[in-house]
């Protein structure tokens, strides 16, 4: 009889083991924390449409998100050609008297930590975006 309860005991702790305890839940807040983690660093994905197109991308490290938006620019163009309008909510940006984006955004960004810069000889406009939240993006401008 005592040999048997001992065996159930041993099953109760078999079960602790695979379903709860601290370890079990660290673990799993680990996985979940990595996959979170992975999904905020999913790659660049395509936006835009008419001939304005971008690509942004998410990255998160250190509990902190940023997206890089990138334009194609047809004509390379100055410094001067390029107005970027960062706000909490919202985005614009116009080259050349061409409105690229304009919309509220999927989340709040950080406007002080946003930044913008022109690349491959005027070619391409790059935004940065500092996040306020470092939360997974779906699309980069509100639905």
């Amino acid at each position: 009889g005592i040999g048997g309860r001992g065996g159930g005991g041993g099953g109760g702790e078999g079960g602790g083991g695979l379903g709860g305890g601290p370890e079990a839940e660290m673990r799993r807040q680990a996985q979940a924390n990595q996959a979170a983690q992975a999904e905020k660093n999913s790659g660049e994905a395509d936006g835009g449409a008419d001939g304005k197109a971008y690509k942004w991308e998410q990255t998160s490290k250190y509990g902190e998100s940023e997206i890089i938006v990138r334009f194609p620019l047809k004509t390379p163009v100055t410094k001067k050609d390029v107005k970027v309008t960062f706000k909490a909510k919202a985005l614009l940006v116009v080259v050349a008297g061409e409105e690229l984006l304009s919309g509220a955004t999927f989340g709040t960004v950080s406007v002080d930590d946003s930044t913008w810069c022109l690349v491959e000889k005027g070619s391409e406009l790059q935004l940065l975006l500092g996040l306020a939240l470092d939360e997974k993006w779906t699309s980069l401008l509100a639905a």
